[in-house]
């Protein structure tokens, strides 16, 4: 768990250029679902998926250079995720969304502001190719996997393994013994 700990603090800074932001939601699926919770959820209405989900709610940030930032947030409104986009995201770069209602407002913020809609099935714009938000949807992809491989997260570690899961992503193109050697100047700082 102290790696764990080491991994969520050594993430990366402000992102530039053009990025991509989405939000996800963590949660087991309906098919790994012991008996009692799936009755509970259909006694309370809250097997939803999405927006009124009781899954945890997760927004990323990825450069297009390959570095994601992933944060778990209370919910998707823009009042949790506009703050995260201002500290993480220079002003003036080019961000790449969905058309969640939360994003409405960032160019007037002062990014350039392109979307995507999913519901039209729209996965890349036809009028530039660059307008996308796969290579975050792709990091959502390998975070579920990797985190359904452990056979399931209690949610108060699940921070933890999302900050290492984002690091590992992060740090994916490093030698096994540069990512140790970074991992022990990061023990060796937090020790010293």
């Amino acid at each position: 768990m102290l790696i764990r700990r080491l991994m969520t603090k050594d993430v990366p800074g402000v992102f530039s250029g053009t990025v991509e932001v989405d939000e996800t939601y963590l949660g087991g699926q309906k098919k790994n679902k012991r008996k009692s919770q799936l009755k509970k959820e259909m006694e309370t209405g809250e097997s939803k998926r999405g927006l009124g989900t009781t899954k945890q709610p997760v927004f990323g940030i990825l450069t297009r250079q390959g570095k994601v930032f992933a944060k778990l947030v209370d919910d998707t409104e823009a009042v949790s995720i506009l703050p995260i986009i201002a500290k993480k995201v220079k002003l003036g770069s080019r961000i790449c969304s969905d058309t969640w209602r939360a994003y409405t407002g960032l160019a007037a913020k002062g990014y350039v502001h392109r979307t995507v809609e999913h519901r039209e099935k729209e996965y890349v714009q036809t009028t530039n190719r660059n307008n996308h938000i796969n290579g975050l949807e792709g990091f959502w992809g390998y975070l579920k996997r990797k985190l359904a491989a452990k056979g399931g997260v209690r949610r108060k570690y699940l921070s933890l393994f999302l900050g290492e899961y984002v690091w590992r992503y992060n740090y994916r193109d490093l030698k096994i013994e540069k990512q140790g050697s970074r991992l022990l100047k990061k023990i060796n700082s937090f020790s010293g």
